[in-house]
């Protein structure tokens, strides 16, 4: 990995929600290891443009195959929402809003599927 090139630091203060911005992030899981940072942006840049990608490392320093990507705009969102369910380097990815915790109680308590 070639570093951050201390890029992300400025955007900080406007939105004042803290760290990120869940409005504006999508979550993805379920990808191949082989993912890397670079060609997933490349690849989610074509939904909108990416103020910021992370992709969280386990121990050893390998992709968990999940990641989070910040869009400048709402649309970049909705566009990679549609990559929910589909194909990526042969692997079946999951993609939904960041803020999606389940703080809606999807799943929990439900008792149903």
């Amino acid at each position: 990995g070639k570093g951050k090139d201390g890029k992300g630091e400025k955007g900080k203060g406007k939105g004042g929600k803290g760290s990120g911005n869940d409005e504006l992030t999508v979550f993805v899981r379920g990808l191949p290891f082989s993912a890397e940072e670079e060609s997933l942006r490349k690849d989610f840049a074509e939904c909108g443009e990416i103020e910021r990608l992370s992709l969280p490392l386990n121990e050893e320093g390998k992709p968990k195959g999940i990641a989070f990507i910040q869009y400048k705009e709402k649309a970049g969102c909705d566009k990679a929402l549609e990559f929910d369910s589909t194909d990526y380097g042969g692997r079946t990815i999951y993609v939904r809003m960041a803020g999606d915790r389940g703080d809606k109680g999807d799943g929990k308590g439900k008792g149903k599927d």
